[in-house]
């Protein structure tokens, strides 16, 4: 039985590349790049390729959460459709003191509206929820923005215990980031915009299914159920917490890419991006 891993992933998305006919880079197995669709701009690219936590062209290698990010939010880009997109947003520190940055996939702006995107490919089918740190325990390391309802915030990140796939406590990290930005951190650029935070998943497609033997098929199908439940009650935690602090022009949304297809269709690269991801 084939172990379900991101190398038996990656080695499926591979072949498929090898079979669509579309370049590659190969550099250590299981490392293959692609270039994306759509030519970035120069700080675009400085910041995944040099940037901090980065890696040499990292965001190319065909199985990157972050490639999928870029490849469809620069669609979005070139079509007039969004505006200020930023990868790897490093809005805030979560905690008061210590700690690293929360990392958003990418952020835009849309009809006045600021979007913050955590992107996820293959993750959820090869790992799961991460274990919340102590530190998001100890209401004495929240940061001062929080003081009014600290208790709140440490009940949601307890929360996390209750989910084995979709990945809660990194949204409720973010969740926390994008509070202090939204509430007076210092070197915050934000003015008041309505504030919108998506965790965007990559849904594994029947025909991705299909390349899978029927043991790994099998379970696959049953998690992306869990994840898909998880991900409803995800939504349902973060915005009744949300309403519950008062917190206001803010809000929670989970979503597949496979469901935002029509956004990008009129891109010349439409076929392409359908190509590189089994959409089509």
């Amino acid at each position: 039985m084939a172990k379900v891993s991101m190398k038996l992933f990656t080695d499926l998305l591979y072949d498929e590349y090898k079979h669509k006919n579309i370049a590659t880079t190969v550099k250590n197995n299981p490392v293959y790049h692609v270039a994306p669709l759509v030519k970035l701009t120069k700080e675009q690219n400085y910041i995944l390729t040099e940037g901090d936590g980065q890696t040499e062209n990292q965001y190319k290698q065909i199985n990157s959460s972050t490639g999928l990010a870029v490849n469809y939010y620069k669609l979005l880009e070139e079509l007039g459709a969004i505006t200020d997109l930023v990868f790897e947003n490093k809005i805030a520190k979560p905690l008061n003191k210590g700690g690293r940055f929360a990392n958003l996939d990418v952020s835009y702006n849309r009809d006045g509206i600021l979007y913050f995107v955590e992107s996820k490919f293959l993750e959820p089918y090869y790992s799961g929820n991460e274990t919340i740190k102590d530190s998001y325990l100890d209401v004495s390391k929240y940061p001062i923005e929080v003081e009014d309802n600290k208790e709140e915030w440490r009940k949601l990140f307890l929360q996390s215990t209750e989910f084995v796939y979709y990945n809660f406590s990194q949204l409720c990290r973010h969740l926390l980031a994008l509070y202090r930005y939204t509430h007076g951190i210092k070197g915050s650029l934000y003015n008041g915009e309505k504030v919108v935070l998506q965790s965007v998943i990559w849904e594994m497609t029947p025909r991705f299914l299909n390349k899978l033997d029927q043991t790994n098929s099998n379970k696959m199908r049953k998690r992306i159920e869990q994840l898909q439940a998880e991900a409803n009650k995800c939504q349902e935690i973060f915005n009744s917490f949300i309403t519950n602090i008062g917190w206001n022009n803010m809000k929670f949304q989970t979503l597949h890419y496979n469901d935002m297809l029509d956004e990008i269709k009129s891109s010349k690269h439409y076929a392409e991006f359908c190509k590189r991801y089994f959409f089509d």
